[in-house]
């Protein structure tokens, strides 16, 4: 009985792996390579490699007036998004305020990701009426992210409120 109940004990003790955040790091490298190939093109004033269709014009999309917030361009605002997301994914096991606040940073910062997204998105649906291959990926990796994200703090409260019945 004291075998079981030690082994059981070490099982609880040992670090458990975290699937969620392995996928979301993994999310946020592929977000990182989408939206720093569009900056980079950006930067050198290089068009992507796109296909151009009746459907599909990056070109269009990354030069339109939406392409940009004020002087910044949007593919900026999403790297640097995605640099912020896995920076703290990186750092919650070890410091401690993102240890605490680090699920809920990744949850806010995917949730504000996969509404601008969805934004423009719907700006290349509706108003544009031309899709960027590129843009498409990184909103589809976002709105991933944004759910591993949730599953992260769904997950985190069914654990505080077993820990909850436990201790009563």
């Amino acid at each position: 009985m004291t075998t079981t109940t030690n082994s059981m004990a070490l099982e609880m003790s040992k670090p458990r792996r975290d699937g969620l955040r392995i996928a979301s790091i993994v999310l946020s490298v592929i977000g990182i390579v989408i939206s720093g190939y569009i900056v980079f093109a950006e930067l050198t004033n290089t068009q992507t490699a796109c296909p151009q269709t009746a459907t599909f014009n990056c070109d269009l999309v990354q030069h339109s007036i939406y392409s940009t917030v004020g002087p910044i361009p949007v593919a900026y605002l999403g790297l640097a998004g995605y640099l912020v997301i896995i920076a703290v994914l990186l750092l919650e096991t070890r410091l401690g305020f993102l240890t605490t606040y680090g699920k809920m940073i990744v949850f806010a910062a995917t949730l504000f990701g996969v509404l601008f997204s969805g934004y423009l998105t719907s700006i290349e649906a509706f108003v544009l009426k031309s899709w960027c291959l590129w843009c498409v990926g990184s909103a589809i990796t976002m709105t991933l992210l944004f759910l591993v994200s949730f599953a992260r703090i769904w997950r985190s409260t069914q654990l505080a409120v077993e820990d909850d019945d436990e201790a009563e």
